[in-house]
């Protein structure tokens, strides 16, 4: 809690007897008022914080009934009966992994699928095996873990990205990610392009649209020294990155059934509109109970 006693005290002595008593009272108000925002900031970082201990046992729960890592259990399906055919006996005993689940996910976000997924993505996507999201705030980090099967595109089983956020706006400052050591002739993510002229033929790669942009290595302390529009340009790959791994993290991770099924409605902060600063709801100040509903809403409870 920031509050400058020692300023605030000096520039009271300024104004005569009356103004100034009634200052020093709005003073105490406003010392009480950021004192509750102080215990307020308190009370969500631990409701935040116990969600997510009770989110983690139904995330690996999910992660290993999509991965084929164990059979369902009965108390999971108590109400099976509703959703089977009249043909249908329950068998419990599966331990395949769902069949394309995670490629479905994807291409059935709206936004990733307009905005970020090429037209060669879907066989690599297919691939997928599991993807899992991780956040530590006192690091300030993100990032996602994408799990693969053997594939014609790459040795990789596993890429990972990583990004290094501002502790006070929480913008990318940086972001780490895996290599991808592309097999000849599949690298989806660059085109070839040949130019000739009197001279001699120019061999140029061109970025090409596709989910695996998102696995680069950038750093702001990098562009220090570069040109307004190129630093400009670098800032803009760092935060495509980083609204792809927001996106995923926050929205497709927990939803992914909802997405599997196609049946989720994506949150329009999502849609590649720009949001002006000054209508944006991150600034608004929120009481406790504003906030848990807030967080019930963006969860999708509707109640």
């Amino acid at each position: 809690m920031e509050f400058n006693y020692d300023q605030i005290k000096e520039k009271l002595k300024g104004y005569d007897l009356q103004t100034k008593i009634q200052l020093i009272a709005l003073a105490q108000s406003l010392y009480d008022r950021k004192n509750l925002d102080h215990q307020q900031d308190q009370e969500l970082d631990q409701m935040e914080a116990d969600y997510k201990k009770r989110v983690e046992p139904l995330i690996e729960a999910s992660n290993q009934i999509i991965s084929g890592q164990r059979v369902v259990k009965e108390e999971e399906v108590e109400d099976l009966k509703e959703y089977l055919n009249a043909q249908e006996q329950p068998i419990l005993d599966n331990k395949e992994p769902i069949e394309n689940y995670w490629s479905k996910v994807l291409l059935n976000s709206k936004t990733l699928k307009t905005e970020v997924i090429g037209d060669k993505d879907e066989p690599l996507l297919k691939a997928i095996t599991n993807i899992k999201g991780f956040e530590n705030k006192e690091q300030h980090k993100l990032g996602l873990v994408f799990q693969f099967k053997a594939n014609d595109y790459f040795p990789e089983e596993e890429l990972k990205v990583e990004f290094l956020l501002d502790d006070k706006q929480g913008e990318p400052l940086k972001v780490e990610s895996t290599k991808i050591n592309w097999k000849e002739g599949k690298n989806i993510s660059v085109k070839i392009v040949k130019k000739k002229n009197k001279q001699k033929k120019k061999v140029k790669e061109v970025e090409q649209k596709t989910l695996f942009q998102l696995f680069k290595n950038l750093d702001v302390k990098d562009w220090e020294k570069l040109e307004e529009e190129k630093k400009e340009e670098q800032q803009q790959k760092m935060d495509m990155c980083y609204d792809i791994c927001r996106l995923i993290y926050d929205e497709i991770l927990p939803y992914s059934l909802e997405y599997y099924l196609d049946v989720h409605v994506e949150d329009e902060d999502y849609e590649g509109d720009d949001v002006d600063d000054d209508e944006s709801d991150d600034d608004e100040e929120l009481t406790k109970e504003e906030a848990i509903k807030r967080m019930k809403e963006r969860r999708g409870f509707k109640k």
